[in-house]
C-alpha cells in the first residue's frame, strides 16, 4: 500500500475477507489501513455477534445505511487522501457508486496480490484440506456401494452431496458433477434424468468444503464392464496422471508439468480430445491459483495446492477424467487423495 500511496485497501471479495480476518458472513466490507489503526469491517446488524466470534481482532461497524455511504463516513472522519480498490472483484457499478461517495479522483485500482498470497497454504490450510479430501473420499466409497442401474444421474448427486455433509461437510465445493455413458464426454456436464445402466460408465467430479477449504476428486466406474474404447482411454489418461504428478516439486513450472501429461496424451493420439489444462488451486475457492496450463507462468513452491486432472472426451461415446489433489512440498509433493486410481478398480 505505501507503493500504491494510499492510505488504505478496500477488501470487496468475501473469501479474501475470511482469508485475512476469519469472518465468514457476506454482504461485507473490509477496510485495510496502510499504517495506525486496526482493520475495519463494515457490515450490518445480521452479523454483529458473529463478527465478535470470528473476528475479535478487527473494528466492526453496523451500517445504518449502504456500504458505500458507510465507507464514505470513515475515509472522510480518518481523511484518507485515496483508497485503493480491488480491481479483480469491484464491479464498475460498485466502483462508480463509491466514485460518487468519495470522489472518483481518490480511488485507485490495484492488483492487490491475494490471489498470489492465498495460493501458498499453511500447515493450518492443509489440514483444512486434508479434511475435506477425507471426507470426500468417504462419501464416494459409501455412494458406490448404494450405486444400482435404473438411478437418474441427478439422483446419484443427490445421494453424493448428502454422504458429504452426513460424514461432515460444511457442503459442497462446486455442483456435483455425475455424467453417465455419453454425457461424460462433457467436462462440466450437469446431472440430469439420464439413467445409468449396468455395462454403462458413471464420471463423478465431486468435493466437500471444510472450514471454508475445497476438496475436489473425480473418478469414473463401470457398472459390471467397460467398453474396449474407453477402456483403452483409461489407461491413457491414468499414465498421464501419474506421470505428471511423479515430476511435481518446487521449482517445476507449472507449464512444464502441464505438458507431461499433454504430451503422453498427444503422442497416444488423443490431444485433440484433451482441451482444457492439467489442474487448477484450490482453497477457500475451487478455483484459484495456481493453475497449471500450457500458458502458465512461475513455478511451483511449498505450500501449493492444486488438482492434476488428465481427461480425453469422445462424443457420442463418453469421457475418462481422472482428478487428484496434490501438496507441493520442501522435498518434493504429497498426493492428498487416497482413492484408488487403477482400472481393476473403475469395475464395480
Amino acid at each position: 500500500m505505501r507503493q500504491w500511496d494510499v492510505a488504505a485497501l478496500l477488501i470487496t471479495h468475501s473469501p479474501d475477507i475470511r482469508y485475512l480476518t476469519g469472518f465468514i458472513g457476506d454482504d461485507s466490507w473490509l477496510l485495510v489501513p496502510a499504517r495506525g489503526q486496526r482493520a475495519t469491517v463494515i457490515s450490518d446488524f445480521r452479523y454483529q455477534e458473529q463478527i465478535k466470534r470470528e473476528a475479535p481482532q478487527v473494528t466492526a461497524i453496523m451500517r445504518g445505511s449502504s456500504l458505500e455511504d458507510e465507507l464514505a463516513k470513515i475515509v472522510d472522519r480518518r481523511r484518507y487522501k485515496k483508497v485503493a480498490l480491488q480491481a479483480d472483484h469491484v464491479s464498475l457499478a460498485t466502483r462508480k457508486r463509491i466514485g460518487q461517495k468519495i470522489g472518483a479522483r481518490r480511488l485507485v485500482h490495484v492488483d492487490d496480490g491475494m490471489l498470489g498470497q492465498r495460493a501458498v497454504k499453511d500447515s493450518e490450510e492443509v489440514k483444512s484440506i486434508r479434511r475435506a479430501v477425507t471426507i470426500t473420499q468417504k462419501a464416494f466409497l459409501s455412494t458406490i456401494k448404494q450405486l444400482r442401474s435404473g438411478q437418474r444421474e441427478f439422483e446419484v448427486a443427490a445421494l453424493l452431496e448428502y454422504e458429504m455433509r452426513r460424514i461432515g461437510a460444511d457442503g459442497r465445493a462446486f455442483a456435483t458433477i455425475i455424467a453417465a455413458d455419453a454425457n461424460a464426454s462433457l467436462p462440466h456436464a450437469v446431472p440430469g434424468n439420464t439413467k445409468i445402466k449396468n455395462g454403462g460408465i458413471v464420471l463423478f467430479d465431486w468435493g466437500a468444503v471444510v472450514d471454508g477449504y475445497c476438496a475436489d476428486l473425480t473418478r469414473v466406474v463401470a457398472l459390471g464392464a467397460m467398453k474396449p474404447i474407453l477402456r483403452q482411454i483409461y489407461q491413457i489418461v491414468l499414465d498421464a496422471h501419474d506421470a505428471a504428478i511423479s515430476q511435481i516439486t518446487s521449482g517445476k513450472t507449472f507449464k512444464d508439468i502441464d505438458r507431461v501429461a499433454r504430451d503422453l496424451i498427444t503422442a497416444a493420439g488423443y490431444g485433440k480430445q484433451f482441451g482444457h489444462s492439467l489442474g487448477h488451486g484450490i482453497g477457500l475457492q475451487i478455483h484459484e491459483q495456481p493453475v497449471l496450463s500450457e500458458c502458465s507462468m512461475g513455478r511451483m513452491q511449498p505450500g501449493h495446492v492444486f488438482t492434476v486432472e488428465p481427461g480425453i472426451y469422445l462424443p457420442g461415446i463418453g469421457g475418462i477424467r481422472i482428478e487428484s489433489d496434490v501438496l507441493v512440498t520442501e522435498n518434493g509433493h504429497q498426493v492428498l487423495s487416497q482413492l484408488p486410481k487403477d482400472l481393476q478398480s473403475a469395475i464395480i
